[in-house]
């Protein structure tokens, strides 16, 4: 009865208009013309790019998780065209894809902002959601649930009958989805957003998103929008002399280890932008940094500022809790500990790791806020609160 259902609702997919104004299935092919009129032009990105032919794009992912060796390639066809020869080794994709699933939920900003929410038929796990909308498509019976990574629930991904899974990678291919799903038949697209060095990089993978459905010119003027607000908030502190700028640090243990962002990675830029100074600003490296909580503490204990990304931290108690030690920086002592849990769904989901993808505006007026509150003085924290 399901796949019955399923079935029946591709059917009406077909020779639908979308929203954004293009045909899903082209009736009658003309090989003259141009299928996409609308490009996407990159600015921020640097591990992915869009070829464009007449009717078909060829979509490569040049670093689908951090050290990896060799790029993937997708070719996109659009619907009722002919399939392109050669591209060996690259899946083929009939597009604007119609029932896609995801595997993490930073995709789930860019369906709602691309009016696309519609077309998602699974998502890995609904309590780490925060989105309303796919709540109640889940409560609606329109959201399945298919697990994370390798120990996905692959049955129900080829029973939903999905066009596309949009999923993320690691080099620790144990954990990977994308192997396991594209031996089974399945189509699968590795979505690398985290690896890119800067904030605006990864919002602008929602022109990757775009690119499997048609809605490039919603994505690019989406993300004009969001740059433009960026380089408005960043502009405001640029007159902050070197002096003035307090000390910031971030992170917390997690198994005896504390992972500190690298000096170049997005959130040391976002922290620079903000007015602040991070401490491991000299370090060379995009990654995260894996110190003992001695050699954290001996560097920034009297530092001004800490930020951190804890879902169960809601106030100082709590910290010391987890570690007596924390008591001990001056950043606790002087209650500056400001934490991404500002919202939290009911299930637990965190719109920092949502919506907060395709706001990154609004990340960084948090931290203006906190770092130099009378230069946004307006400003209501949305992301970060104060650990009391």
């Amino acid at each position: 009865m399901l796949q019955a259902r399923l079935s029946f609702s591709a059917v009406l997919f077909c020779g639908a208009v979308a929203a954004w104004g293009a045909p899903d299935c082209i009736e009658e092919y003309d090989p003259a013309a141009d299928y996409f009129p609308h490009k996407t032009q990159l600015q921020y990105a640097e591990h992915f790019s869009v070829e464009y032919f007449k009717h078909y794009k060829v979509v490569t992912v040049s670093a689908p998780w951090p050290g990896a060796e060799e790029a993937v390639r997708y070719v996109l066809v659009q619907c009722g065209t002919p399939d392109p020869q050669g591209y060996e080794g690259a899946q083929r994709i009939e597009i604007p894809v119609q029932r896609l699933a995801i595997m993490s939920t930073t995709q789930l900003p860019h369906l709602e902002l691309l009016d696309a929410l519609d077309r998602l038929v699974a998502v890995s796990d609904i309590e780490m959601v925060h989105s309303q909308a796919a709540h109640e498509r889940f409560a609606a019976g329109a959201l399945a649930e298919i697990g994370h990574g390798a120990g996905g629930n692959l049955e129900l991904v080829l029973e939903l009958e999905t066009d596309l899974v949009m999923t993320v990678a690691a080099a620790q291919s144990q954990y990977n989805a994308h192997p396991v799903l594209q031996q089974a038949g399945a189509a699968v697209a590795i979505n690398a957003e985290y690896t890119e060095p800067s904030l605006l990089g990864r919002s602008e993978w929602l022109k990757f998103t775009a690119a499997f459905f048609n809605a490039e010119a919603a994505a690019q003027k989406h993300f004009a929008h969001i740059a433009a607000q960026y380089r408005k908030a960043a502009a405001l502190t640029r007159h902050i002399a070197p002096g003035d700028r307090p000390t910031v640090y971030g992170g917390s243990l997690w198994r005896d280890t504390w992972h500190v962002s690298g000096g170049q990675s997005y959130a040391a830029q976002l922290i620079a932008a903000a007015g602040g100074r991070y401490l491991w600003r000299d370090n060379e490296s995009r990654q995260s940094l894996p110190l003992d909580f001695e050699a954290v503490y001996a560097v920034a204990h009297d530092a001004d500022f800490w930020f951190t990304m804890r879902n169960e931290w809601h106030g100082r108690a709590g910290v010391v809790a987890a570690d007596e030690r924390y008591g001990d920086f001056a950043a606790f002592k002087n209650g500056q500990v400001y934490n991404a849990n500002a919202r939290l769904s009911a299930q637990g989901g965190n719109d920092y790791w949502e919506r907060g993808i395709v706001e990154p505006h609004l990340i960084l007026a948090d931290y203006i806020k906190i770092l130099h509150p009378d230069i946004l003085p307006d400003h209501a924290l949305k992301y970060y609160k104060r650990l009391d």
